[in-house]
């Protein structure tokens, strides 16, 4: 294969010639390659003379002719050759084409050519010259040759009309050698064009994309630069959740080199001792599942507490989920302090109990005379007595159960009990309360409702009572409608309806907060006392209860609560 190469690469180097005109190198490459070949050819016919000679007593003076014309070929082609690689490619065309007629033309003798014995060898010049030299040179070597031909005809007493055939045949031969050579070099001329063309559009292309590499480049360092100066821990994952990318601040928070951080499995990610498998299993949910972004889901990493948030990242072109960005926060010190807060409200709020209970006790013991009778204006200070006192067990109450809530401790008892006993308690406890505000409290129970259920019969009754408490208390008239339905075979609902204040709509998104109180009856809420903690409390135990909570309202007209909670019920 070596010498094959070899072999290529001399005949190349012999037939190349550098030229900076592309149509000038082509047609001194195809000149050498006639050259070469008559070269080659000239040889092979004098070394087969030298055989015959030598071998089978060839007739020397019949070898004497072909000798002196090969090894003359042989120096005229060496000449030509010379002249096309070193000086000028045109004049080595012209003086080979002239050299070829004037061997054709000592071919054979005058009155053979004239009768066409040989005559078509001059159809050789003629196709050469439009392949050398370019199409038009094919007629001007066809009116040389024609010249010729009728020089030869009338030298060998021939008429000239012997000389017409050959000549017209030659035309044809020319036309159709121009126009071939001319389609050659439009089609090459064409095939320049486009390849510049395509140059310019190579060239534009790689700067446009040099240019946005640039960019890209850029942007890359700037947002580098932005996510190392992020204080949060942030990691990002592709569409395989792998993860591409980690900041400093995560590998500082959990304590992981940065490197083992890059180019890491979702599962490896979360696969330490430091997490527990219920927060492993939380985190993979939340990269894992396209359709959530979630923020402020806690869990516990070590001994830190972390607030970790995942957004989608989408194809801005298809909209499909291209990946997840997952920040991570330090919130060990909110979170002691919470823990710290409901430790000491549940604290607090217990300690309270105890003497408000026994303040009680005393007010109540004043109350039925224990000590004595007491006259009018001592009667009406213990009522309000007796008054301040419940409120501020129901608010130490509401305290309590926030504190419960919020430390996880507080638990359902489900229990079966009678359906009609919800309405039968809340007419109890809350008829005098509207009555004294000169509100009706009415209520309807579905007959499509089961007898008996199974709940908490208490946390059911203090949601019912908050509701209806809260309905009274931005109620100035009309009065409040409580309804216990069933919904479908599987659950069944409490809606209370009043005449009130109502909700403006910016504000129901925020009623359910925690200490959260709508700006419209901030005013009123003094009057009547409290924390803002009702609604919170009766949104949380109805989560628990697997239930939701919606509300309805229009300002000056009225609110709607509904609670919607599975229906469970008596197996007997």
């Amino acid at each position: 294969m070596k010498l094959y190469e070899k072999i290529i690469a001399t005949y190349n180097g012999l037939v190349d010639v550098p030229s900076s005109d592309p149509d000038d190198a082509r047609r001194r490459k195809l000149l050498n390659i006639i050259l070469v070949g008559m070269m080659a050819v000239a040889g092979i016919l004098i070394l087969a003379i030298t055989v015959l000679l030598l071998l089978f007593a060839f007739n020397p003076n019949e070898a004497v002719l072909p000798i002196i014309a090969s090894v003359a070929t042989m120096i005229g082609v060496s000449i030509f050759y010379l002249i096309n690689r070193w000086w000028s490619g045109r004049v080595a065309s012209v003086s080979f084409l002239f050299f070829l007629m004037f061997v054709i033309t000592l071919s054979d003798s005058p009155a053979e050519l004239a009768n066409g014995r040989s005559v078509f060898l001059f159809a050789i010049p003629i196709v050469v010259a439009s392949v050398l030299i370019g199409s038009t040179s094919t007629f001007v070597f066809y009116i040389l040759c024609s010249i010729e031909i009728i020089i030869l005809v009338l030298y060998a007493g021939k008429p000239a009309g012997a000389a017409v055939f050959p000549v017209v045949s030659f035309l044809f031969l020319a036309l159709i050698s121009w126009l071939s050579s001319r389609s050659l070099e439009q089609a090459l001329k064409d095939l320049r064009i486009i390849n510049i063309n395509l140059d310019n559009l190579v060239t534009e292309r790689t700067q446009a994309l040099s240019e946005s590499l640039t960019r890209e480049r850029i942007e890359a360092g700037r947002n580098q630069a932005i996510l190392n100066s992020i204080a949060d821990g942030v990691i990002v994952f592709n569409a395989e959740n792998s993860s591409i990318l980690a900041n400093p601040a995560l590998s500082e928070l959990i304590k992981t080199p940065s490197d083992e951080l890059t180019a890491i499995s979702l599962n490896e990610f979360v696969h330490t001792a430091d997490l527990s498998g219920t927060n492993q299993k939380m985190i993979r949910e939340l990269i894992e599942q396209p359709e959530r972004s979630e923020s402020g889901v806690r869990v516990e990493w070590g001994k830190k507490s972390l607030s970790v948030g995942v957004a989608r990242v989408q194809d801005t072109a298809t909209r499909e989920n291209i990946g997840a960005v997952a920040v991570f926060r330090d919130v060990t010190r909110e979170a002691e302090l919470e823990k710290m807060k409901e430790n000491f409200v549940a604290v607090v709020s217990h300690e309270l109990r105890t003497p408000l209970n026994a303040l009680m006790g005393l007010t109540e013991m004043l109350q039925e005379g224990i000590y004595g009778a007491m006259n009018e204006k001592q009667v009406s200070i213990t009522e309000r007595l007796m008054t301040n006192i419940t409120r501020l067990l129901s608010m130490v109450g509401d305290l309590l159960d926030e504190a419960q809530i919020g430390a996880g401790k507080l638990s359902i008892n489900p229990q079966v009990f009678k359906t009609g006993s919800l309405l039968e308690n809340l007419h109890s406890t809350m008829d005098k309360i509207a009555a004294d505000k000169g509100l009706a409290l009415s209520s309807n129970l579905d007959p499509a409702m089961p007898e008996n259920i199974v709940g908490d019969h208490q946390r059911l009754q203090q949601i019912l009572i908050n509701l209806v408490n809260n309905a009274i208390k931005f109620t100035e008239k009309g009065g409040v409608h409580v309804s216990i339905l069933r919904e479908d075979p599987h659950h069944w609902k409490i809606e209370v309806t009043d005449t009130g204040i109502g909700i403006a709509e910016n504000e129901i998104p925020y009623i359910f907060e925690t200490f959260r109180q709508a700006s419209n009856t901030a005013m009123r809420t003094r009057q009547h006392g409290g924390f803002g903690l009702g609604l919170s409390i009766v949104k949380q135990l109805v989560e628990i209860m697997n239930g939701r909570i919606t509300v309805a309202s229009q300002t000056e007209q009225g609110s709607t609560f509904t609670v919607l909670l599975p229906l469970e019920t008596a197996q007997y």
